[in-house]
Parts: structure tokens; sequence; C-alpha cells
């Protein structure tokens, strides 16, 4: 009954009225779309969308509407009003990009007896286009500028007509000389004179800038022209409290900044309540604001991100007005005074996070404790400690009596402490001199102790690293690690000695005792800009070198090798290896809530020296929550490898190729879904015993390359998104060749596995 009456439901026109239709789809067709429009840009001017649908094919929230009479969605029903308002909307949008008299028109389709389709047809006239542009500026001063950062202009002889690149460029003159001291200069005193009667589709369009005191504009300062402003005083509230400053009582300071040649540069009136627990240097390392300089809005807005990037506070307001006590000197000069307020966040913060993984079927539990100190050495440095435990139910590969049976039924156990320390500058022996203000510099040390106790053996891993990092510009970033020393103890079990052995030696290297001292950097460009709907592109590639410097150092002690022909610095043989990959990402926005996402990894390590092999930790793996999906971490390849005596031993690769597709949609208020595919493997780059048929080859590697397929259910908070992944294999390299496609071809095929993350996978 309950069958029928959901059949019966899915009829979702039988409570229609006569004269009443659903709405099931709109379609946009331009004649001669060109490059200048497409449906696209007209798609968001449809006043009245039809119902939404699950994938783009399956409309349940209006099923579920219909079955149970509440909930879901009511069902669309076709608005002739909005139909029209519609076209009038489009003819709007098209001439106010330059085609007027473009002709619009709709047509009602039937779909069914009850369902409608509403096509509009759109023939695009030929655009309007500027023939010249001219200018009328009455200011001397302002016209030469303008005409000096004419070279950056938006539009040109030849451009369409288009209102919105003519109100971008009005913003453009506006930022141009707001920047160059006119205070309170706005795009709202730019406008412009059309003449389109010179010739067909032509038009002769002249730039104005009003003063001041014409009719219809704003005056933020008084006067009748436009004025050039200098700053004078600069006042910084280094603790203000908002609603309770006015009433306290104040110290003030004055802190001096001293050029190269040791002459006083710029002045800094420091006013705030006892205790400063800033030192002044921090505060004026950030300062683009300087006295004695021409107004810069832009220097206004980096001193705004700056102080903002420093951590410690939580609000950073800067207001400017004329000075009401300019200096003597130069007294034909206008001033501003500014005001630099700030707002502390809480000095120390701590949270717990908690999780759930499962790692192609291993089910575990993980736990973090973290703790913030903002400014801990009164330098706006900021110390994290991160205390992090984790349990898992791995399958056993060998039987090991020692193993953490006593955790219930986990039965891998790992524990760590990270610490890390943030200092908003260079320290030495970089010199602050050499790098402009506008790079943002950092400082970071890290000291982390992780152990690990798995089944098969014991790893204890400590790190510590020294590195800058520092942005080029808005969308570049730099980060680079002269110091960076990985120390990894491993106890392997009995049992697991007696697997090793059957191994080749690269193999068993990989759970020997090693010590990585090298460097890295790191490249990371991304257009992402928030609050802007736009795609994406990020691209980041990693540079690592290790143990050049050791055996440097070995060369000139002339140190000797061990009997295994290898160098060892307190008894423990140090790594050789350079090493780099290239992770590429696209987002492409289809609207607010749907993207597709598109990566790509290509990564290879390779060995030299003092080594024979990648250490474990710097190797590459494959599988996981956020790579193959389909597979467990670390159990994919490497290459065609076929684990016929099903060994759980984690596998390592020199070279990994990897690319990923998710289309990423809403689902039901916090619930998101995504459709994903994965295709990707690690390799070897030389044979190897333990792994036959892992090795890289060109003419085979294409043979080679896992594939999955997915769907993913996500819970999107804003400040955090829950993952559930399941995916299913389609192709797998691990079997035999020409028997390697599973779906129809494998008995049981359908084995999809869960994975469970936090954030998504890429």
């Amino acid at each position: 009954m309950f069958i029928a009456g959901v059949f019966t439901g899915c009829n979702v026109t039988k409570n229609l009225k006569e004269n009443q239709y659903l709405l099931v789809k709109n379609k946009i067709e331009i004649e001669n779309p060109g490059k200048l429009v497409s449906e696209g840009d007209l798609e968001s001017l449809i006043q009245q969308d039809p119902n939404k649908k699950f994938l783009g094919l399956i409309p349940f929230k209006l099923w579920w509407h219909s079955i149970f009479k509440k909930g879901g969605e009511s069902p669309v029903i076709l608005d002739p009003g909005l139909i029209e308002e519609t076209e009038k909307q489009m003819r709007s949008y098209l001439s106010n990009i330059g085609f007027y008299d473009s002709r619009i028109s709709y047509d009602i389709l039937n779909k069914s007896k009850k369902k409608r389709k509403v096509l509009y047809r759109v023939k695009l006239s030929e655009p309007f286009r500027i023939r010249n542009i001219g200018f009328d500026i009455k200011d001397d001063s302002i016209r030469n500028l303008v005409f000096r950062y004419n070279k950056y202009s938006i539009i040109d002889s030849g451009s369409v007509f288009n209102s919105f690149l003519l109100d971008s460029e009005r913003a453009r003159i506006a930022d141009a000389l707001s920047n160059n001291g006119y205070f309170g200069f706005t795009k709202d005193f730019v406008y412009y004179e059309a003449d389109s009667s010179v010739a067909n589709r032509k038009v002769d369009l002249t730039i104005l800038i009003r003063n001041r005191d014409e009719p219809g504009v704003n005056k933020p300062v008084a006067g009748s022209g436009h004025k050039i402003y200098y700053l004078n005083k600069v006042f910084v509230y280094p603790n203000y409290l908002p609603f309770q400053s006015d009433t306290l009582p104040t110290d003030t300071i004055v802190a001096q900044i001293n050029d190269k040649d040791d002459d006083i540069r710029d002045i800094y009136r420091f006013v705030y309540s006892s205790p400063l627990k800033i030192r002044p240097d921090v505060i004026t390392r950030s300062m683009f604001i300087e006295p004695k300089t021409k107004y810069s809005k832009l220097d206004a807005g980096q001193t705004y991100k700056k102080l903002n990037e420093l951590r410690i506070y939580k609000y950073v307001d800067i207001n400017f007005r004329e000075s009401r006590e300019p200096p003597n000197t130069h007294p034909e000069l206008n001033y501003l005074d500014c005001m630099v307020r700030l707002t502390r966040n809480p000095v120390h913060s701590y949270s717990i996070e908690t999780q759930l993984t499962n790692s192609g079927g291993d089910p575990g539990i993980g736990g973090n404790f973290l703790y913030q100190n903002k400014n801990i050495f009164n330098g706006a440095e900021v110390l994290n400690v991160r205390l992090k435990v984790a349990m898992e139910a791995q399958n056993r590969s060998v039987n090991n009596e020692n193993s953490t049976e006593n955790l219930v039924f986990f039965n891998t156990f790992e524990a760590g402490i990270e610490a890390s320390l943030y200092v908003p500058k260079f320290l030495a022996p970089v010199n602050e001199d050499i790098f402009s203000k506008y790079f943002r510099p950092k400082t970071t040390f890290n000291l982390g102790y992780s152990l690990q106790n798995r089944i098969e053996y014991d790893r204890t891993i400590t790190n510590v690293s020294f590195g800058y990092e520092w942005s080029e510009t808005k969308f570049k970033q730099h980060i680079f690690y002269p110091f960076d020393i990985n120390f990894v103890k491993v106890n392997t079990t009995p049992e697991f000695d007696e697997v090793l052995a059957d191994e080749s030696q690269r193999f068993q290297n990989q759970y020997t005792d090693h010590l990585i001292f090298g460097l890295r950097y790191s490249y990371i460009y991304s257009n992402q800009e928030i609050n802007k709907i736009k795609n994406v592109l990020y691209f980041r590639g990693n540079f690592e070198s290790a143990g050049n410097l050791l055996n440097l150092i070995m060369n000139i002690a002339d140190k000797p090798a061990n009997s295994d022909g290898y160098r060892e610095v307190i008894g423990i043989r140090y790594s050789q290896l350079v090493k780099t990959n290239f992770d590429t990402r696209y987002y492409f926005r289809i609207d607010k809530k749907r993207t597709i996402a598109l990566r790509t990894f290509i990564g290879i390590a390779i060995p030299y020296g003092n080594s024979i092999d990648i250490p474990f930790e710097k190797g590459y793996f494959g599988g996981g929550a956020n790579g193959m999906r389909a597979w467990p971490l670390r159990y994919l390849g490497p290459g065609g490898f076929q684990n016929t005596g099903d060994k759980r031993i984690e596998r390592v690769g020199d070279i990994m190729l990897e690319g990923n597709f998710e289309y990423r949609f809403p689902v039901y208020r916090v619930f998101t879904g995504a459709v994903f595919y994965d295709i990707g493997n690690i390799w070897l780059l030389s044979e190897n015993e333990s792994f036959p048929g892992g090795e890289f080859y060109f003419k085979k590697f294409g043979g080679q390359l896992a594939m999955d397929l997915g769907l993913g259910i996500r819970l999107d908070f804003d400040y955090f998104i829950f993952r559930i992944d399941f995916a299913q294999r389609l192709k797998d390299p691990g079997r035999q060749p020409g028997d390697r496609w599973v779906i129809g071809n494998v008995n049981g095929w359908f084995n999809p596995v869960l994975n469970l993350g936090i954030g998504y996978p890429f």
C-alpha cells in the first residue's frame, strides 16, 4: 500500500487547477551568440526556475511534497507575468552591455498535458562601440594623474559600449587619484557624456570629473575643489576598548622610525591604557601609513590587512580626519590625522577536536587538544601547541602478542605533540631591509614528536624545522625552510622481521632508523578572493633536497663509510634525495552552490648518494580519503603489483600521478552532495623484488592507472565540513592485465569503500 501510495503521489500535477501548469524547464537560444554574450550570461535573469532536481535528474523535493503534502518543495506554477519580467530584464541587460535594440521573444511549449517548457529566443543586435575617448578635466593636477595612469584603462577605442565596464573604469580612476593624495575622492565624481549621433552604432565618449562644489555630489571634506592631503599625526591605540577607552586613563609614547641614514623618517604616537603588552615596533612594522607622505587609499588598505594578520587583534579600525593642529612647515598644504584603533583578541585559547575515521575499512577514532598563546613574547608571536591521540582497528598482516589489544577493539595507537611559534617578521640571518614591506614576512619554528604503535612495528618521529613565509603579491606566496630535520627510529616486531626477511633490501630499509636533514621550498598561486564568485585556479609546486650539507661536511671531515658502504651521523645513516611535485586545482563555479572541482598531481622523488631508496615518510602513497578513495591509504600500487599473498604491507612509491574530478551540488539545507571520479597510481623508479611489476614504464603506465567512481554526502556547517564518501573500484591495476576492469567482470564486484573525513578532499 505504501509503495502504491508513493507512485500515486509522484503524479505531481494531479492537484493543479484547470489553468495551472507545472514549469519543468527554461531554455535560452541565441541566434548569433558570438563571444560577448552566452546563454549562461542570461540564465541568472530568469525570474522563475523549475523545481530543483537531485543530480539534475530527479525532483525529490517536489515528490516529497506531492506525497506527504508538507515539506519538500511546492510545485512551481508557470507565471506569465514572471516570463514577461524575464524578457524585460534580458532586454535591459543587453542594452547595458551595448546590445541596444536586441530582439527577445518567448514561446510556452507543451511537455505534456500539465507540464510546460519556456523557450526564450534572443536575436542580438550589432553592439555599439566606442569610437573616440576624450577628457574634460578642469584641474591640471588631476588631469595629469589621469593621463599618467591611463595606460591601465580597461576601455579603449573599439571597445563595446558596456555600462558595467564604464563603471569599473570610474572606480579605477577614483582609486588612482585616492592613492595619490586625493582623500575622499570617489567614483561619484567621475561621469561620462556619450554622443551616439556621430556614426552608425559608434559612440564618442567624454570623461568628466566634477569639482566638490558641483550639485549632486557628496562633500566628505569642505572646499570647492579636490585637494591633495598629506599625513600629519598618526595615533595608534594598541589596546582600544570600545565604549570604555574614553573613560580610562591613558599614557602616550612616541615611536620613532629611522631611515638607513639614521634620520628620523616617521613618528607614531601610541595612546594606551597601562600596561602596554605589545612592543611598538611590532605595530610600526605593519604600518604603511607614514607621516609626511601623501594620503594613499592603497597604503591604508595594506595597513589594515597586515595588522589583521598579526592574529592578536580582533578588530582593526582606521580613520582619517582633517588635522586640528597642522604643522608650521608648509602651511599651504592640506593635512590629515590618522587614528588606528586596535582591539585585542584573548591571549589564551583552548579547543578540543574529535574525529572518526574509516581508512579503507579500518575504523578509527582520534582527538586533538589545542592551546594557543597570542603574543607570548609581547611581539605578536603566536605559540600553538597540539596534543594528538588516535586509535585504529587495523586488519592483521602478522601476529603480534605485544600489539595494543587492550585498547578495546583497537590494535594501533598514535600519540604526539606538536609546537609551532609564529613570528610576524623575518628573523636573522635574513635582512628585512632587502624585502618590501608589502611581502608581509613571517618566520616559523616547528618542533614535533610522535609515537606510532602498529601491529608490525613501533615508530618514533622527531622533527625540527625553521623557515620563512612571505607573500609576493595578493595571489602569490612563497615558503622556504632552509632547516628541516626528521629523525626516525623504528622497532619492528619479531613476527614482522620474519616477513621483512623475505623482502628486498630496499623494502627492509623503509623500516630502519634514518636521519633526514634538508631544505624545502614551496610556491603557491591562488586567485581566490573572499566573497567573490569566480572560477579559481590553485597551484602549488614543492621542492625538497636532503643530505647534501651533511655529505659536504662528511667529505671535508674525510669521514669514512661503514661496512655497508654508507656514512652515518651519531650512528645513524642519513638520507640523500631530491623530491618535487606539482599540485594543480581548478574550481569551476557553475553558480553560488554548484562547483566542478578538478585536480592533478604529479610527483617524483629520487634517492642518490648515501641512499638507495626514498625514506618511508618522504615517499608517495596511494589511496585514502583524500586520494584514490576506493583503496585504503598506502595499499594502492605500486604500478601493476599483484598482491597474490594478500600481505598487509604498506606501499611507498617514487612516482605519483593522480587526477580527480568532483561535481559538488546542494541537496537540502546543510546537506550537500558530490559525484566524483579518481584516477592514478604510484610507481617505483627501478625494479623491486618485494613489488614485482611496480616499476614505471612509459609503455605500461597507462594500463596501470587505477580508477574509481563514487558518491559523497557532506554536512556543510560553514565553519567545518563533515564528509562521507562511498567509492567503487572501476579499474584495479592489482589484477591481471586484461582483467583489470572490475564492474561486471569480477564476482562480488560491487564493494564500495566508506571514507569519513573533515573538509573537502581537495
